[in-house]
């Protein structure tokens, strides 16, 4: 490793550990990877933990496939209710903050959580990674309260999307709508890096219309664009002729729960980088993704093995009589009345 790329390392991990997660001297951390994640990664964060007086323990859980992605081991599950903060950095597996336990215990307020999956260096280090956090935090909060107190949203953009929800007013870890912006300081709060965005489970069986994918999607690769029909909650139409409707058009043959639209999710981070990476995209101010299957993350009782994130670009959102985005700008008169 060059002495630029340690200096990184350590820098990152002092980082997270000080600022995003505020660890204490005495507290533990859990940190699950997986045999493809850079080693470098999870000892500068463990190296970080030591540096405050926390204390450390990593666990190496096996590559998952997408049957079972979100699954932890039985020991890791043990050890979850050992620890007082988890950090996720699996890099081929589903995020483990995604996982039924993390998430009883997340809903408890017993542990805090950070998900840094699927993702390379240099996606730490550059675009979504580089914002104002705190400003990016106090945005979260703000819009979150705006889109709670909402009865319906309505999102559509120029590529041909026009998709409609109610909004859930059921709370899930003592929020309407979850913000994560990167800050898990305390009990129950769940924050990712790089991160940036307002998310909610749409309201049971509300979610309908039209949904143009142009952008990157978690589960495959590609940037083929494909439509989806939903009907009262579930996909219930594909269209499109990439290698990616096929590829989709198989999982919802083998996994017909993967047809539920578990999540809608709102871009908040200015500093996000276009580049066909789904949770670098998904976090860019303007752009909406919507996940399908499993929804427990979310206070949902649907489960299924995957929860796969697809971004569609340069909204349009509305909340009731409200535009909060047009065309993928923020219209900060809107933002600023509430």
């Amino acid at each position: 490793m060059s002495r630029q790329r340690t200096i990184d390392m350590i820098d990152l991990g002092e980082r997270i550990v000080r600022k995003h997660l505020a660890v204490q001297p005495g507290e533990d951390v859990l940190i699950v990877a997986d045999p493809e994640t850079e080693t470098e990664i999870y000892l500068a964060l463990a190296g970080a933990v030591q540096s405050v007086g926390g204390e450390y323990t990593v666990a190496l859980m096996p590559t998952r496939g997408k049957e079972r992605a979100i699954a932890l081991t039985a020991p890791i599950e043990k050890a979850l209710l050992g620890c007082d903060v988890l950090i996720g950095v699996t890099h081929a597996s589903g995020a483990p903050t995604y996982a039924r336990p993390v998430v009883e215990l997340l809903g408890q307020k017993r542990i805090r959580a950070l998900s840094m999956v699927m993702r390379d260096l240099d996606n730490y280090l550059k675009g979504a990674a580089t914002a104002d956090y705190e400003a990016l935090e106090e945005l979260g909060q703000r819009m979150a309260g705006i889109w709670g107190a909402a009865g319906r949203i309505h999102i559509h953009t120029k590529a041909g999307t026009d998709f409609a929800a109610e909004v859930s007013k059921k709370p899930v870890m003592g929020q309407l709508v979850i913000v994560e912006c990167g800050i898990a300081r305390e009990p129950g709060r769940e924050a990712a890096f790089s991160d940036g965005e307002v998310s909610q489970r749409p309201g049971t069986d509300s979610a309908s219309g039209t949904v143009l994918i142009d952008g990157p999607m978690a589960g495959l690769e590609g940037l083929d664009p494909f439509r989806l029909t939903i009907e009262r909650g579930l996909v219930t139409g594909l269209q499109g002729g990439g290698a990616r409707t096929r590829q989709l058009a198989a999982v919802f043959e083998e996994m017909p729960g993967a047809r539920h639209v578990a999540e809608i999710g709102i871009g908040l981070n200015a500093e996000s980088s276009r580049n066909g990476d789904f949770e670098e995209e998904k976090k860019a101010m303007g752009n909406v993704h919507i996940a399908l299957g499993d929804d427990h993350f979310y206070g949902g009782t649907y489960s299924c093995p995957i929860h796969w994130d697809m971004v569609f670009h340069d909204a349009t959102v509305e909340l009731d009589d409200q535009m909060l985005f047009e065309d993928g700008e923020l219209r900060l008169a809107a933002y600023s009345s509430r």
